[in-house]
């Protein structure tokens, strides 16, 4: 009832007072909007193949999500955090009034695209979605795009949020026109998949989103209908120390601490840590490799000499006031071990750091 009614006061009054019976009448409605339906993330096609069969892709927009409401002529858009930024969304605010129906809710990304089409970086985006005073002004010099993905109420359907997601989808693209809806396919064929996470990243594109077709709108929460893909950008580190794992890796060095090269100082900053990736044949060899590299050890952490050179993939650098350098690396997983380069091979900090402000965005529009 929570997810639909934004007034914890009110849903715990009925509670108390009417039961499950007051509860069930807290439901989707125009102008009210809801908290969003979330992914998790998946390691690749293979996985999320795994977990759903066949399954609908979609490129994963590096945008602003929007929630846009319709009843009539009046038209509401609502952020993730559920926030009200109609007044700032005019293109929005038109192609919604020229749908041929009178009332509906549907989800997509809003976002500013370069004149080939590709993406400008998110911070461009969220500048144009902050902007309060001078909106016309703005959208000539920044015009944003709007793409959709779901629909969760319709004229003579009501809310839709129960319905499976190819049936919202079905429903949606008989109202919506073609060139305002995401791009998007429906496979099991993991070479299929893959070249659509290809073209998606070649675009300029996060990456994919992949869903089950049978399950209904979960608004608020995070589970394995939704899997996001995204791109794995790799870099060459340095091993600093490793933790003794648990449960089935008990007794086997796991979770790695992994460096940067910084040639300034000679030293190595920290990125941050991961056992994902790693093979059970990896865990024995890494553990006798490790341990012949021992510098020191408390209880639970190994510290070695810092010459083990190992490739990790991630999705993305973030600010991070954990680590030393101020970054740390997200998603990251073990790739394979680099026996073929010297420590003094590996990535330094400066290349990381290039990275992060490239991932960050060059050249504005305007």
């Amino acid at each position: 009832a929570m997810m639909f009614s934004g007034h914890l006061g009110e849903v715990a009054r009925v509670a108390v007072e009417e039961g499950a019976a007051g509860l069930s009448r807290f439901s989707l409605r125009l102008f009210t909007p809801i908290a969003p339906m979330l992914a998790n993330s998946a390691e690749d096609v293979e996985e999320t193949l795994e977990r759903l069969g066949e399954a609908a892709f979609e490129y994963k927009l590096d945008g602003a999500r929007i929630q846009v409401h319709k009843g009539g002529d009046d038209v509401r858009i609502f952020t993730r955090q559920l926030q009200d930024v109609t007044e700032r969304l005019p293109e929005v605010i038109e192609w919604a009034r020229a749908v041929p129906v009178r009332d509906f809710v549907v989800e997509g990304e809003a976002i500013v695209l370069r004149p080939d089409g590709r993406p400008f970086p998110f911070q461009i985006t969220m500048r144009r979605l902050g902007r309060i005073k001078d909106v016309e002004h703005v959208r000539r010099e920044i015009p944003l795009s709007s793409f959709l993905f779901d629909c969760l109420y319709l004229e003579g359907e009501g809310s839709v949020i129960a319905l499976p997601y190819q049936q919202r989808i079905d429903l949606m693209s008989k109202v919506i026109p073609s060139s305002f809806m995401i791009p998007r396919i429906v496979t099991n064929d993991r070479a299929e998949a893959e070249g659509f996470l290809a073209r998606a990243l070649a675009a300029g594109h996060e990456g994919v989103m992949a869903k089950s077709l049978t399950a209904p709108y979960v608004a608020g929460q995070r589970g394995f209908h939704w899997l996001k893909l995204k791109a794995a950008v790799t870099l060459d580190l340095v091993v600093l120390a490793a933790e003794w794992g648990h449960g089935r890796r008990k007794g086997w060095l796991s979770n790695l601490h992994l460096g940067a090269r910084d040639p300034e100082s000679g030293q190595f900053v920290m990125l941050g840590k991961t056992f994902k990736g790693l093979t059970d044949e990896m865990l024995k060899w890494q553990t006798e490799k490790l341990l012949s590299l021992e510098v020191s050890r408390d209880e639970w952490t190994v510290y070695v000499r810092p010459d083990l050179v190992v490739e990790i993939a991630f999705s993305e650098i973030q600010e991070s006031p954990r680590y030393p350098g101020g970054l740390a690396l997200r998603f990251a997983r073990v790739k394979r071990y680099r026996p073929d380069k010297s420590a003094a091979e590996a990535d330094t900090i400066q290349t990381v750091m290039g990275l992060f402000q490239k991932q960050r965005g060059e050249g504005q529009p305007g």
